[in-house]
């Protein structure tokens, strides 16, 4: 069992505007591209590949978004994580966003939608790396 999740674990996975790879056992990094639109069906999509990769174990996520993603009005309407509520698999989120604008719209949507893990927006992808490996390690490890 541990030597299949450590082959996915290693493998990059990757849908139209979006790829996947951990950093670690039990951090992933969900890397949206530049040419990603924030549409619901493709953002349902993103979910369910991430969902699958995660397995039956709560994992830390780290997201990054490239400034050259449009902000979408109607994507910041809907709880993206509302299922969390019902089934934690997030440990905690951290968001790396690029660009001024992106960065405003992210901090925003988490004031308006508090979410049921830590979840923080950050400048420096490696800042964020760290923050999500010490909640790992708390929760048990295998960062």
């Amino acid at each position: 069992m541990e030597s299949d999740r450590e082959e996915k674990d290693a493998a990059l996975r990757r849908v139209a505007h979006c790829e996947f790879r951990f950093h670690a056992p039990r951090v992933l990094i969900q890397r949206f591209l530049p040419s990603a639109r924030f549409e619901q069906p493709y953002l349902d999509l993103v979910a369910s590949l991430r969902d699958e990769l995660f397995g039956n174990s709560a994992c830390a996520l780290l997201v990054t978004i490239p400034a050259a993603v449009p902000v979408n009005p109607e994507a910041t309407n809907v709880d993206h994580f509302r299922s969390e509520r019902e089934r934690r698999r997030i440990l905690a989120l951290a968001i790396v966003a690029e660009g001024d604008t992106m960065r405003a719209v992210v901090k925003f949507y988490f004031s308006w939608f508090p979410q049921a893990f830590p979840a923080r927006v950050f400048d420096d992808e490696a800042e964020a790396i760290v923050w999500l490996q010490k909640l790992v390690a708390a929760d048990g490890g295998l960062s």
